[in-house]
């Protein structure tokens, strides 16, 4: 990334000590626009005669900075799982997709910081603090066979009956 900041469609601040997370994700955005990303994920393999050294220790540098900087600490899990449970819908400014999307992104922040929320949990907490137009939905939800009830079958629902 030897590109100017001005002539980058992607700016975002370096990383210090107090912004992995969110530098990690705009990080990982780059990284997919130029193709990059199946690298790091070692989906692609570069071929080692073409290779730099450089090229051949991304993963290895990815998961340095992973280490070093990943907030991953008892408290920082507690804040995460607290922001998990606090999410809720607000129709005014978000369509449910969105919202949906939200708490599937919560949940990949506590699984990365050491936690992996159950599926149960995930699929109430999508329809616990819905507005009172969505009640009909939710108790449909609730008599989903217990091998239904998962958050991609609630997520289906929510998005199907908003249309």
């Amino acid at each position: 990334m030897n590109m100017p900041a001005e002539s980058s469609p992607f700016a975002f601040p370096k990383l210090d000590g107090s912004n992995y997370t969110s530098w990690k994700e705009d990080m990982k955005v780059v990284l997919m626009d130029r193709g990059c990303w199946s690298f790091i994920i070692e989906e692609d393999k570069p071929c080692p005669e073409q290779a730099t050294e450089k090229e051949k220790f991304n993963k290895e540098a990815w998961n340095i900075l992973k280490t070093n900087f990943e907030p991953t600490s008892k408290a920082r899990l507690a804040v995460l799982i607290d922001e998990f449970f606090k999410l809720k819908f607000n129709p005014e400014e978000e369509t449910i997709g969105i919202f949906c999307k939200r708490v599937d992104e919560k949940k990949t922040q506590v699984k990365e910081a050491g936690f992996e929320i159950a599926e149960l949990l995930i699929a109430l907490q999508l329809i616990r603090r819905l507005p009172a137009e969505y009640d009909h939905l939710v108790q449909t939800l609730y008599r989903l066979k217990d091998e239904e009830f998962n958050h991609w079958e609630v997520e289906k629902q929510l998005v199907n009956e908003a249309g």
